[in-house]
């Protein structure tokens, strides 16, 4: 009985890495601007062009009350990788922002980086990448390049300021 149970976590334990999704294959539906949750397609709402995308039916009609003070919070930064470096270099948001990167590189594969928050996107020539999260933790915080790139990689870096 006994060897049957290590069997089957094993078993387990073995088959979750290959059912694990990686941040950038998940429903890419960002962040809820209301609650900053993460968000469906169930629930969304256009507005001036744009559609947004809500946790839930509550937090819909909260934003239709007052959109500007949740599109605000929203900050969108497109991002260029290149041998060696990112632009832009520095990216400055407030505690309680929704950053939204779009990710791209001129040249050869690189990665996208932030250990404190979790956020590890990988992206190919060609390729654009987005994705959220939410700025909860003040401080500065190294952007670093998480796929080799060539022999200046280790100097690849950016910053992130959370005031």
């Amino acid at each position: 009985m006994k060897r049957i149970i290590i069997f089957l976590f094993l078993f387990v334990s073995l088959l979750f890495p290959a059912v694990h999704k990686h941040p950038e294959e998940k429903n890419n539906y960002g962040l809820c601007p209301v609650l900053a949750e993460p968000a469906s397609k169930e629930f969304s709402y256009e507005y001036k062009g744009k559609k947004y995308y809500f946790c839930c039916q509550d937090c819909v009609e909260k934003f239709k009350k007052a959109p500007e003070t949740y599109i605000s919070r929203i900050k969108e930064i497109k991002i260029e990788a290149f041998q060696f470096g990112y632009l832009p270099e520095v990216i400055k948001v407030k505690k309680g922002d929704i950053v939204r990167i779009m990710l791209t590189t001129r040249d050869v594969p690189h990665g996208f980086m932030i250990k404190e928050y979790g956020i590890d996107v990988k992206v190919k020539k060609g390729e654009k990448k987005e994705f959220e999260f939410l700025a909860d933790k003040k401080g500065e915080f190294d952007i670093i390049c998480s796929v080799y790139c060539g022999k200046n990689h280790s100097k690849m870096k950016g910053k992130l300021i959370v005031e």
